[in-house]
């Protein structure tokens, strides 16, 4: 298994803890051949018990010469005695453990779900990419009209695959009331084919309509209109 697929296992912790049997300490020791940083994260867990002993002031039993005698005391008290501070150490530092655990695995949730992110995009890209580079697909400059000088934007019409996309490079900024929305001229009727995201910076699929015959971008409040305000209309062009 690989790295983190071994640190979500809790192997290394319970390798800490020396409650590993045979088997998993000989793979967990092979993890720390093949991945030598993994003994810095030894180094740390060890560091953590010795400091939550220090914080939860758990007393190290006393040895040889020095060890307090009790004549009530039996061999089978002093035994107890050793289990039951040894039972307090374990379960605290599981507890300490089980806490590093968990933030590890947020930790590595967290990466997956980056990783998860950024390969959705890549394959968003390749998509885009492949899009336009179809030979069947027909780059549509809408053009600035009276009602803005400044206003372009640029559709991508593919009629075989029956798919369209926008991209807004030159669309000014609105103010937040405000949203753009892209029209088709169907048989004298202008049909909404989609708001224009409000993020001007990113390619955004249109609906596809066979009809069109043109492409129409007005303001419209936010959340968009059922007709268009042709007063606002502020590029198109025919398709």
């Amino acid at each position: 298994m690989d790295k983190q697929t071994f640190l979500a296992t809790g192997l290394l912790e319970q390798y800490v803890l020396g409650i590993t049997d045979p088997d998993e300490t000989q793979e967990v020791e092979r993890h720390l051949d093949l991945y030598p940083e993994l003994n810095q994260e030894v180094t740390e867990l060890r560091d953590a018990i010795k400091q939550y002993a220090l914080q939860q002031d758990i007393p190290v039993p006393a040895q040889g010469a020095n060890e307090p005698q009790i004549a009530t005391n039996t061999s089978e008290d002093k035994a107890y005695g050793q289990i039951n501070w040894l039972s307090v150490v374990v379960i605290g530092s599981l507890a300490l453990l089980c806490g590093l655990s968990a933030l590890r695995m947020r930790n590595l949730q967290e990466e997956n779900r980056t990783l998860l992110s950024e390969l959705s995009t890549c394959e968003s890209r390749e998509k885009i990419i492949a899009f336009l580079k179809d030979p069947q697909t027909q780059p549509v400059v809408l053009t600035q009209t009276a009602a803005s000088t400044e206003a372009a934007a640029l559709v991508y019409w593919n009629k075989t695959s029956k798919k369209a996309m926008l991209n807004p490079f030159n669309l000014p900024k609105l103010p937040s009331d405000k949203q753009y929305q892209i029209w088709v001229d169907v048989a004298g009727k202008m049909i909404s084919i989609g708001l224009i995201s409000t993020n001007l910076d990113k390619y955004q699929d249109l609906k596809y309509l066979d009809e069109a015959t043109s492409l129409n971008i007005t303001i419209e409040p936010l959340g968009g209109s059922s007709e268009p305000t042709v007063s606002r209309l502020i590029a198109n062009h025919a398709i």
